[in-house]
């Protein structure tokens, strides 16, 4: 049971990471050295990246109103943060060659130390 509890928390997470990472996909091309106004928001807001980022945040939620249902809220949401970084850290440096530092590494690894205590403590 727990490791279905698990399943669920990643596959939020990954659902919130992808989202966020389409949604940077399409923030970011097709405007470049434009300066952004309102009347880029529709040309924006219809573009597919966009739309599929708006629709996995759509699949995050279900998915995390059901992690809600079956696990402490002290224990899934530090869980759900930590793996957050993770990916999103991982998703800016393969998609947009994002530098990762040590430091950067270290504060996950510390984040993820922090989520193991709260969860067995």
């Amino acid at each position: 049971m727990i490791a279905a509890k698990i399943i669920l928390v990643l596959l939020a997470s990954l659902s919130a990471a992808f989202g966020n990472t389409l949604l940077k996909v399409g923030a970011s091309h097709g405007l470049e050295g434009e300066e952004f106004t309102l009347r880029h928001l529709p040309r924006t807001f219809l573009k597919p990246a966009i739309i599929g980022g708006i629709a996995l945040y759509g699949i995050q939620q279900l998915l995390w109103i059901t992690v809600l249902r079956v696990m402490d809220l002290s224990v899934a949401y530090p869980l759900m943060i930590g793996l957050n970084f993770s990916f999103i850290m991982a998703a800016a440096w393969l998609y947009f060659k994002e530098p990762v530092s040590a430091g950067r590494l270290a504060g996950v690894v510390m984040i993820f130390a922090g989520v193991l205590t709260i969860a067995t403590g």
